[in-house]
């Protein structure tokens, strides 16, 4: 079962690390500064410390903290970053296979937990290859994005979707009862293939092959994805029987 990934924060960079040791010592400098000890210039002025450099340390510690502050948010703000990246279709900006099995694996734990139960929709495009072939990869291109916005236009917020690589998507619905899981998966499929995709003047229908299992506390996300896999290919090759599709 696809476990999520265990992220580390990066250490910090060399400049930040010598920005720290500046602003400690000048700290300690302020600290001495205020509450001295006993020395020996002391004991022969009779002067108190002079306030000036530890102000002056405080000020200098201030900024260079302030530096600090904001690099280390920079270097989270890229941890971020590369987290999503590593979790995402550049394309579409979907989740990708990484980031959609990630999900699966925490809701099926949730199911085990008897928390919530849901569905698995596998979809495949009929006849993808050919949009490719006649139009060109920016049409490709193009129809996969369109294909990704009507799946996310149509789930809930709670929903998963994702791009699973070329013309394979999968949506996972959450927390379902299991009287709405079937009523859900077929009304999505229906609003997919009757959906049109206008390429410069050129309609283009969206037709997709739709395998949907639901999942429970005993499933594990291989034997869910291998049974939504197999029903969406007896779907395609029934409507590639019916109908003479080409895929």
């Amino acid at each position: 079962m696809p476990t999520e990934p265990q992220i580390l924060a990066a250490p910090l960079d060399g400049h930040s690390v010598r920005q720290y040791a500046e602003v400690t010592g000048m700290l300690a400098r302020f600290n001495a500064a205020l509450q001295p000890g006993p020395s020996a210039f002391e004991e022969r002025s009779g002067h108190a410390p002079d306030t000036a450099e530890a102000e002056a340390a405080l000020r200098l510690a201030l900024v260079a903290m302030s530096e600090a502050q904001r690099r280390i948010e920079r270097q989270e703000a890229r941890i971020r970053e590369l987290e999503s990246l590593s979790v995402t279709d550049d394309l579409t900006g979907l989740f990708n296979r990484r980031g959609f099995d990630m999900h699966l694996g925490k809701a099926l734990a949730q199911a085990r937990r008897g928390e919530r139960r849901g569905a698995v929709m596998m979809i495949d495009l009929d006849r993808f290859k050919q949009i490719n072939d006649t139009y060109g990869h920016a049409a490709g291109d193009g129809f996969l994005q369109a294909v990704a916005g009507v799946l996310q236009a149509d789930v809930r917020e709670c929903d998963v979707v994702g791009r699973l690589g070329g013309d394979e998507f999968a949506v996972l619905m959450t927390d379902l009862e299991r009287a709405s899981c079937g009523s859900r998966a077929r009304a999505l499929t229906d609003r997919l293939n009757d959906h049109v995709v206008d390429w410069q003047g050129t309609l283009l229908p969206i037709k997709a092959s739709v395998g949907f299992v639901e999942y429970g506390a005993d499933d594990c996300a291989a034997d869910v994805l291998q049974r939504a896999d197999e029903l969406m290919y007896l779907q395609k090759n029934a409507r590639r029987s019916g109908a003479g599709m080409a895929n």
